[in-house]
Order: structure tokens, then sequence, then C-alpha cells
């Protein structure tokens, strides 16, 4: 009698060969100054992905088909997204890095208004303000709409500069073929549904995203007044109305559902690189937090992480239908368009050493825009990044996901950091980048 064969694994058909890149999404979670780190992490990525467009691979090892954001991981996002007059990814290595040199709290007064030169010491009041509630816990003063309207407008400034926009510009528009997601929460959701609280902008893509979008995702209530923003009714009308927006934390952290809800199998992505910001373990010891203002801290991670959960596992619920429907001869219809995805993380953390290790990683951190703290986040994201492409973390499935979806994804001979200075093509970020490298 002839042995059984043992029954194989069905072999999804968005299985890739080298000469057919994976197309790949980047969501950037938010977190205020922590995401410095997602900036040092764009660039890299970024830069790396010039490096081997100038080696005739432009994509032949990943192509990258949208990012999404929320708060800080928005911004980063959207200054990597926006459109590049010479089509070169270094650009938009080039913004994201200036943008946060920008946003640094410094007493350097190039490119700055007099009404900024004062920044270092409000970011230094901030900052004792913040460790004098961890003595005075019940003290709590609103935001006030005077100082976020000032804030706000020098965010857009700052905008306007990176991405080359003149001074009345409201919005930019982002690289050919590349989308953007980003995240934010309406306050009052008239609509009264959960989902319809939760939105994602820019609202017309092909009209570009507006400034005042990308404000809206990073609207934390506590330094920030919720500003009107004028959209879409939602009722089929097309009219349009003033509503009022907090950070994407609430909603999306980052937003993750849009590369894939309402898209065809062929255009929705291979594989997932999700920057985290905020962790997942609680290090401060085995009973958990006990002061107030560990409390809060840990509140604020885990609220963080809450939708990026959710989403992701509905992610793996997904892979684990995809891989079954793959045993079936044919397909047709919305189960036509299941596909299993391959989700990869590179992780902010603290560090026993590094320039990071002098810092302590909590809401009032994320807070601090401190020229030295921003220098270290976006060296550590450096360093991360590389480890984790080095490392085959970028195209093998985290352990967290379900095994079965790691699909035969080549993984590329990723640069040296210090072999990508040359390709920014300005002396002031050349040298930055150096400094940053060999931290």
């Amino acid at each position: 009698m002839p042995t059984k064969k043992p029954r194989q694994a069905p072999v999804p058909s968005t299985l890739k060969s080298p000469s057919h890149a994976p197309r790949l999404g980047i969501a950037c979670q938010g977190g205020g100054a922590h995401t410095a780190f997602t900036a040092g992490v764009l660039a890299y990525l970024f830069l790396s992905f010039e490096h081997f467009r100038r080696r005739g691979e432009d994509e032949k090892w990943f192509s990258l088909v949208g990012l999404s954001g929320t708060s800080g991981g928005a911004i980063t996002a959207a200054m990597a997204w926006s459109n590049a007059p010479d089509g070169s990814w270094a650009e938009g290595a080039r913004r994201v890095l200036r943008y946060w040199n920008r946003n640094k709290a410094s007493l350097e007064l190039k490119d700055k208004l007099p009404l900024w030169w004062g920044e270092y010491f409000t970011n230094a009041a901030t900052q004792l303000a913040s460790a004098w509630q961890n003595w005075l816990p019940a003290v709590s003063l609103p935001a006030s709409p005077f100082t976020s309207s000032l804030v706000q407008e020098r965010m857009r400034d700052d905008m306007r500069a990176v991405v080359g926009l003149p001074a009345d510009a409201d919005r930019f528009s982002g690289r050919q073929g590349l989308d953007l997601f980003v995240g934010a929460v309406d306050v009052v959701n008239p609509g009264g549904e959960p989902e319809s609280a939760f939105r994602t902008f820019p609202e017309s893509p092909e009209a570009g995203l507006r400034l005042d979008e990308l404000l809206a995702s990073a609207c934390i209530p506590e330094l920030f007044v919720a500003r009107p923003l004028s959209v879409d009714k939602g009722d089929g009308s097309g009219q349009r109305e003033g509503r009022v927006f907090w950070d994407g934390l609430y909603s999306q952290n980052p937003p993750i559902n849009d590369f894939f809800i309402n898209r065809q199998r062929n255009c929705k992505p291979d594989l997932l690189w999700v920057v985290q910001i905020n962790p997942n373990t609680y290090e401060g010891g085995p009973g958990g937090p006990l002061t107030p203002d560990d409390q809060d801290d840990r509140r604020n991670e885990l609220s963080g992480n809450l939708s990026l959960a959710q989403e992701l596992r509905a992610i793996d619920v997904v892979n684990r239908i995809a891989f079954q429907l793959a045993e079936l001869p044919r397909l047709e219809g919305p189960l036509a368009d299941y596909k299993p995805v391959t989700v990869c993380f590179i992780r902010l953390g603290e560090r026993a050493e590094g320039p990071l290790s002098r810092y302590r990683l909590n809401y009032a951190s994320k807070l601090n825009r401190d020229p030295d703290f921003i220098d270290a986040l976006m060296a550590e994201g450096i360093a991360a990044a590389h480890r984790a492409a080095t490392g085959h973390e970028l195209v093998r499935p985290h352990h967290s996901m379900t095994e079965a979806c790691a699909l035969d994804f080549p993984n590329p001979a990723w640069p040296d950091p210090a072999e990508l200075e040359c390709l920014l093509d300005d002396p002031a970020l050349a040298a930055q980048w150096r400094r940053l490298v060999a931290a």
C-alpha cells in the first residue's frame, strides 16, 4: 500500500520572486518629540532606497506604495512623502532631517523669527512644569488659545519652509504613486457612530495634503486648543462643515487599515513596516507602576498602543483566512482580494549605553525638544533601522504575527549608515549625519 504523502502548506499567490519587488507600506506611530526617532528611521530607509536607485536597483527589493502616521509620526511621514522635484529618495530624507532641526527648541537664531528665540527657555520651563506635576498631580491648566495659535502657526511656517511652499500656501502634494494616510479623531463626532469619529487625511488626495490636516493629527489637547477644520459632512450631500479634531492617538496610531480596506489584492502591500514609539512592556518592575506619575506614563503608553494592537490582530486573522483560501482552486469576488501581509517592526526603546541612555523616556520627555535629546533620538532611529534591516527583521514576520505569512522576500545588502552621507548633498546635513552615525 503506497505511503500517503504529508499534506503541504499552500503556497500563497502573493509569493514574490526576486524579479518582482514586494509592495511596501510604512506606518509611523505618534509620540510627540519621541518621533524624532522616526525621523532617523525614515532618513536611513530613504537614503538606502536612493543608494539602491543609484546602483540601478530601484524597486528591485521594495516597491514603496504608501506611508501612514499619527501626530509627530504623521508630520515626519508627510515630510518624507512630499513631492521631490528631482524624484530622488534622498530629498525625502533631507526634508525629514530639516524639519526636526527646525523643530528643536534651541538658541540657534538662523531661520527663526525673533518671537522664537526664547524657545530654549520655554522648553526648559515645560520640562520643569512636568516635573512639578509629579508632586502636584491635581494641578492642571487648560491649553491657552493664544499660545496654541502661535505654536501652530510656527509649525505651519516650518512645514512650508521644508517642502518649499510660499508663505500663503495651505497644502502640498506628494510623490507620484505614493499614498499617505494621516490619522485624527473628530472630538464632537456628530455622526454618533464609533467609526465616524476616526478620520484619515488627506480628505482629497488629488488636491494634496492640507497643513491644517497635519496639525489636526498633532493636536495634543494638553497643549493645543482644537481648531475647526472644514470637512465633508459625509452624508452624501457634498456639503462641508467645520469639525474640531484631536491628536490621532485617540483614533488610529498609526493608520493601518487604510492600506487594505476597499482595495483589490494587487493594490495591497505585501510588507508592512511599523515604526513603534510606545513600549509594549513596562520596565519599572514586576509590581507595575505605583506612583501617580508612573501610572500616568504607563496609561499614555498603553493608550498609544491600543489601536495598533487591534489593527494588527485583524491583520493576523486575515492572514489565517488568506492561507486557508489559498487551498481553493478558484476564488471570485471579495474572497479573491484576501491576501497575507508580512508585518515587521522597528521599535524605540531605552538604551543602557549611547546618547539615549542619558534620558528617561516618559510622557514628559514626549514634550522635550531639547536639541541634544532630539539628536539622540534621531541617532537611535538610524541605528535601529540599520539593525533591523541587516538582521533580516524587515523581511521576516515579527514573532507576534502568524508564522505562516513568512513569504520568501530577499533581503538586500543594506548600506552602512556612514556610506550614505554623500547622498545628502548638503554640507550641514552631511556634518550632522556624521555626528549622528558616530553617536
